[in-house]
């Protein structure tokens, strides 16, 4: 349903709970919650250790520590091919408390009156915080099992959204890899967003947190690389998934000066500075390592393979997304709903991964669900024999 208020988007239906899930199963069972379960990098955690208690524990910079600032855009730069000055003023950089800290500050800068456009399956929390500012999600659902865009189809509802009087549209948010489904879009997919963007005078706002776990042949493609949206990009990244620190709250933000200078105001008020010891023994390693990445990428290249082979052999239908923290995934034939088969798991295994219907307005994902596969090898290997054996008694 397009242009429904907050208050009319929750009473569509009742959708599934995530962190309620969480709760229900326990940690030897939860391919629930999005988060990396993988251990803390050895050589982080020792200089995290070292300086606390070297009382290095005070308040920072709102747009973040110079050291982590300097770090993040030589990452940037040797991971996204795009070159920005940590240094400049009005800032192209913020150093933010996570992705979602980012994301609050640009929905209270840009989107407060407004919408945003999302592509369904679509990541909840981009729809919460926009309408917890007092702006609007609009969905456009994604096509057939390969989750297309219909370039007409998304360019008629953007100009007719753009030029309505109440909530016009002001942003479409593009999150390549996707969460929930692990899509990553190719470049003639980002073509067709950024000629709408550009069009229409749009905001883009790049979600990229799972940029570093793209495993098919189609690399990852930042979308503000692409010509002319530099100038009408914000990208927004974290250190939660990659680093295995998602407790920490640290991110960032970057695109051109005009765009992120404004936004540097919400985030300091709301947050102060992001934790300040935290960032510093996070400069330290960011790049000590060029390999880093690959490492984390081919770990999860295996991942993917064991828990596909063995949810195809239960009956599972896999989506091939090209990437690989989340399988997306439909339930068995025999099954008709995913809700119902999660608790199923949940009562028989002790294992529950998310139904689809919590990504979607619509009906159409409803025999979806979606598994977080960034769990250490035992565990996931259990909770998948679980699985099994739950499906094979039945």
């Amino acid at each position: 349903m397009h242009g429904a208020q907050p208050e009319t988007r929750k009473a569509i239906r009742q959708k599934p709970d995530i962190r309620a899930i969480t709760k229900l199963v326990p940690p030897s069972g939860n391919l629930v919650q999005g988060q990396s379960d993988l251990p803390i990098h050895p050589e982080l955690a020792a200089e995290a250790a070292r300086i606390i208690a070297a009382s290095q524990n005070h308040y920072g910079a709102s747009e973040g520590l110079p050291e982590l600032r300097r770090a993040v855009t030589e990452k940037i730069k040797s991971n996204n091919g795009i070159e920005i000055d940590a240094d400049a003023r009005p800032l192209e950089l913020l150093i933010t408390p996570g992705g979602t800290g980012a994301l609050v500050a640009i929905a209270q800068t840009y989107l407060k009156g407004g919408s945003a456009l999302v592509f369904e399956p679509y990541y909840p929390y981009h729809c919460r915080i926009i309408e917890a500012v007092g702006g609007v999600t609009e969905t456009f659902a994604l096509s057939g099992e390969q989750l297309l865009i219909d370039k007409h189809e998304l360019r008629q509802l953007c100009g007719k959204l753009k030029n309505r009087p109440d909530f016009p549209l002001k942003a479409i948010i593009v999150c390549s890899p996707a969460n929930p489904t692990g899509k990553v879009l190719n470049p003639e997919e980002l073509e067709i967003i950024a000629e709408v963007c550009r069009d229409l005078d749009l905001l883009c706002i790049a979600d990229e947190v799972y940029e570093h776990y793209v495993i098919g042949s189609q690399p990852h493609v930042s979308i503000a690389a692409l010509p002319e949206m530099w100038e009408r990009t914000i990208t927004v990244n974290s250190f939660s998934k990659s680093w295995n620190i998602s407790g920490w709250r640290l991110g960032y933000a970057f695109g051109s000066g005009k765009l992120i200078a404004p936004i540097n105001d919400p985030n300091s008020v709301f947050y102060v500075c992001p934790p300040t010891p935290l960032q510093r023994a996070l400069s330290s390693v960011l790049t000590a390592d060029p390999n880093y990445y690959e490492h984390l990428r081919m770990r999860f290249v295996e991942k993917h393979r064991e828990s596909a082979t063995k949810l195809q052999a239960m009956g599972f239908q896999i989506y091939d997304s090209g990437s690989a923290f989340y399988v997306w995934t439909r339930v068995p034939e025999r099954f008709s709903d995913a809700v119902s088969f999660n608790e199923m798991l949940m009562k028989e295994a002790g294992v529950a991964g998310v139904p689809g219907a919590a990504f979607a307005d619509g009906d159409n994902w409803d025999n979806y669900m979606r598994f977080c596969i960034a769990r250490e090898d035992k565990m996931l290997q259990g909770a998948l024999e679980k699985m099994q054996n739950a499906l094979l008694g039945m």
